[in-house]
C-alpha cells in the first residue's frame, strides 16, 4: 500500500506574527506541489499587474479559500494538500493578538506544529507568545522556518543571529526545535525545491521535513492511554469506544478504569468487516469487556503500570482567554480528555510576561492573553497526567457560559494521587436471594427514582408529600427522600460549597439506589443545582431514573419564600445559596416538566401521579 493510500492524515499548524509570512508559504507551497490550477494562478497574477501590485503568494491562498468558504471569512482555515509521500491537512491560525484564541482551536487538534520568523525582523512579542502557546497545547517538538531570506540576500551571519535568539528563548520555556530552515516564500527558496541562493544550507527543504515527521513516536512508546467517548449498546454487547491517544491495545488485556479504580479483561474489539488483534495511538477503537462494571463517558483506560493519577486538587498553568477577568472561587466548567467537571480556581500564584518569562509587577489578575500558574479545584475526582509525562493527557480547556475561556498543562508534583487513597479491591458486594423482580411482583409495581430538581420555593416538598400520599393509598411501595430531612441525618454535616453540594446529591443517590433494590418507588427532592451531578445520579440507575423539573422563576420563588430563606441570602445572611449567590443549572432534557407558575399543586400531582403509574405500574407494563 503507497502512503497515498494511508488514512493517515498529519494536521499542520503553522503560527507566528501576522506580517511573516504565513498565508505567502502555504499559497507557495501548494504552487509548487502542483495544487493550484495553473489558470488560476495566471488570473491572480494578471489581476496583480492590472493593479499595479506585486504578486503575493498568499493571494493564491485566499483566492482557494474564497471559494470554499463562498465568500464567508472564517479564523482557523483548513487547507488539504499532497506531496509526493503522503497527504496533510493544513491549519492556516491567525497571527494578530485578538486571534489567539482561533489559533488554540488550531493548534489544539495539530500534529506537527510550525514556528514561522521573518528573518529580517526576528523574534516579536507574538512571536514568543505563540510559541508559548505551542509549549501549553503540548506541540513543544517544533520545525522553525525563517522566512524571507530573499530580504536580508541570504546571509548565513544574520540568520544565524535570529537562530540564535529563538533557541535562547525556546530553551527556556522547554520548546525543543526539531528543524530550523531557511526560506523565502516569495523565491520559492527551500519550500518544496532546494535552494540555490543558500549554498551554505546542506539539510533538508521543508517538504522534505513534513514527509519524514513521525507523527506518532513518542505517542507509541507512552503508556496507554484511552479516554472514554461513548458505551453502546448492541445486541446483549456492552461496547466501549474511543480513541487511543498514547500506547497500545491488545487482546486479554488487563485494563484499569478511573475513577472508579477497577480491573476487568478486555474481551473482544469491535470493527467491520474485521477486528485487528492490535490497536495503536491514534487509532479509534471498540471494544466490549469480561466483567460488566459501571463505565461513563469522561472514564480513562490504562494498563494497571504506570497508571494516571486521580486528582481533586492540582497545579496548572492556564493561558487566560477572555476579556472578563478570572474570579477565584469562582464556578467553571473544565474539559479534559473527554470528560467534563466543576471545577474552581482557588488561587493565583503567578501571573507571567511571556516576553520574558518574569513574573509581572501587578495584581495577581491575569487579563486577556495573560499567562498564569493557578490551583485548581475540583468537587469530582478527575482522572489525568502531568503534562510533563503526558502531554496528551495533562491539557484542557475552562468554559464559562459555554464558551472557551482559558487552555492550560497539568502540573501534578505538588498534591497527592488520591486513587491511593481510595481502597475499593478488598469490598465485594453480597449478593441476596430476595431480588428485585420478587419485590415487583409482591408490590405489583416495578422500583423507580423519580429525582425531582427545582429552586428552593418551586413546589418540590409540597409536591412530594402529595404524591406520596396518593400512591400510597393505591398500595405502591413509595418513600419520599426530601433535601431537609436528609441534611438532618446522613447529610448532617455537609455545607453548601460546591464540593458538599456535590457529596449531598452523591450520598442521596446512593441512598435512592438502596432503597430501590428494596422495590420502593423513591421520590427525591432535592435541589441538586448542577447537570453534571444529576447526570451522575442517573447513572447509577439510568432504566429507573427519572429527572422531573419543578420549574419556577427566580422571581416567583422570591415572592413565595416558604422558609424565609431568600430574603436571609439576600441581606448576606446565607452564603451560597442557590439562585442568589450560587447558579442553578436547569434540567436540558428532563423526562416531565412540572410549572408550579402555571399550574397548580393539584395539576402537577395529578400529572406527575399519572407519569408514575403509566412508566412503572405493573398493569400498564407487565
Amino acid at each position: 500500500m503507497s502512503l497515498h493510500e494511508s488514512v493517515e492524515i498529519p494536521k499542520v499548524v503553522i503560527v507566528g506574527h501576522v506580517d511573516h509570512g504565513k498565508s505567502s508559504l502555504i499559497g507557495r507551497l501548494m504552487y509548487d506541489l502542483g495544487e493550484v490550477p495553473s489558470e488560476k494562478y495566471e488570473e491572480l497574477k494578471l489581476v496583480s499587474e492590472k493593479r499595479g501590485m506585486e504578486f503575493e503568494y498568499a493571494f493564491l491562498l485566499d483566492a482557494l479559500q474564497a471559494e470554499r468558504d463562498q465568500g464567508i471569512t472564517i479564523d482557523t482555515t483548513q487547507i488539504f494538500f499532497k506531496t509526493k509521500k503522503r497527504k496533510y491537512v493544513f491549519i492556516d491560525a491567525p497571527g494578530h493578538k485578538e486571534f489567539i484564541r482561533n489559533m488554540i482551536t488550531g493548534a489544539s487538534s495539530a500534529d506537527i506544529a510550525v514556528l514561522i520568523i521573518d528573518g529580517h525582523e526576528g523574534l516579536k512579542e507574538q512571536t514568543k507568545k505563540h510559541a508559548y502557546l505551542l509549549k501549553l497545547l503540548g506541540l513543544d517538538n517544533v520545525i522553525c522556518l525563517f522566512n524571507k531570506m530573499d530580504k536580508i540576500n541570504y546571509d548565513e551571519r544574520k540568520f544565524l543571529k535570529v537562530r540564535e535568539k529563538l533557541h535562547q528563548f525556546t530553551t527556556s520555556i522547554g520548546i525543543n526545535i526539531t528543524a530550523t530552515v531557511p526560506v523565502s516564500a516569495k523565491c520559492g527558496d527551500n519550500i518544496v525545491n532546494k535552494s540555490k541562493n543558500l549554498g551554505w544550507y546542506n539539510d533538508k527543504t521543508f517538504c522534505d521535513i513534513l514527509d519524514t515527521y513521525d507523527i506518532n513516536k513518542d505517542s507509541d512508546k507512552l503508556p496507554l492511554r484511552l479516554p472514554v467517548q461513548d458505551i453502546y449498546k448492541i445486541d446483549d454487547k456492552r461496547v466501549i469506544v474511543g480513541r487511543i491517544e498514547t500506547g497500545e491495545l491488545k487482546l486479554n488485556d488487563e485494563l484499569f478504569f478511573l475513577p472508579s479504580n477497577e480491573t476487568v479483561k478486555l474481551k473482544s474489539f469491535e470493527a467491520w468487516p474485521e477486528a485487528k488483534k492490535k490497536y495503536i495511538s491514534g487509532d479509534n477503537v471498540g471494544f466490549t469487556i469480561e466483567d460488566q462494571i459501571f463505565i461513563d463517558k469522561g472514564n480513562l483506560i490504562s494498563h494497571l503500570t504506570s497508571r494516571p493519577k486521580l486528582m481533586n486538587t492540582f497545579e496548572a498553568n492556564l493561558f487566560w482567554l477572555s476579556e472578563k477577568k478570572l474570579k477565584v472561587n469562582k464556578q467553571y466548567l473544565m474539559k479534559i480528555n473527554t470528560g467534563e467537571y466543576n471545577i474552581f480556581i482557588s488561587q493565583v500564584s503567578k501571573v507571567i510576561d511571556t516576553n520574558n518569562l518574569n513574573s509581572k509587577n501587578s495584581s495577581l489578575s491575569p487579563e486577556k492573553n495573560d499567562v498564569c500558574e493557578v490551583i485548581i479545584h475540583s468537587s469530582q475526582l478527575i482522572p489525568m497526567d502531568d503534562f510533563k509525562d503526558n502531554q496528551k493527557t495533562g491539557r484542557f480547556c475552562i468554559l464559562d457560559e459555554e464558551k472557551i475561556i482559558a487552555g492550560g498543562i497539568i502540573n501534578l508534583q505538588n498534591f497527592p494521587d488520591q486513587k491511593d487513597v481510595i481502597q475499593t479491591k478488598n469490598i465485594k458486594p453480597v449478593s441476596f436471594s430476595v431480588t428485585e423482580i420478587d419485590r415487583a411482583l409482591r408490590f405489583n409495581h416495578r422500583s423507580a427514582i423519580i429525582w425531582m430538581t427545582g429552586l428552593s420555593g418551586s413546589g418540590k416538598s409540597t409536591i412530594a408529600k402529595e404524591i406520596e400520599k396518593k400512591l400510597f393509598l393505591k398500595n405502591y411501595n413509595v418513600f419520599v427522600l426530601d433535601g431537609d430531612n436528609l441534611r438532618a441525618g446522613i447529610n448532617r454535616g455537609l455545607g453548601f460549597t460546591t464540593e458538599d453540594r456535590t457529596e449531598n446529591i452523591r450520598r442521596t443517590a446512593e441512598v435512592a439506589r438502596l432503597f430501590s433494590q428494596a422495590g420502593f418507588i423513591v421520590i427525591v427532592s432535592l435541589i441538586s443545582p448542577y447537570i453534571s451531578e444529576r447526570k451522575k445520579a442517573r447513572d447509577i440507575r439510568p432504566e429507573i431514573f427519572k429527572e422531573i423539573f419543578i420549574k419556577a422563576s427566580i422571581d416567583e420563588c422570591k415572592k413565595r419564600d416558604v422558609k424565609g430563606f431568600y430574603s436571609k441570602a439576600i441581606s448576606g445572611e446565607i452564603e451560597n445559596f442557590t439562585g442568589i449567590s450560587s447558579p442553578y443549572e436547569d434540567p436540558k432534557h428532563p423526562d416531565l416538566i412540572l410549572n408550579t407558575e402555571k399550574e397548580s399543586i393539584e395539576e402537577s400531582v395529578k400529572k406527575l401521579e399519572n407519569f408514575i403509574i403509566k412508566e412503572f405500574g405493573m398493569t400498564n407494563n407487565s
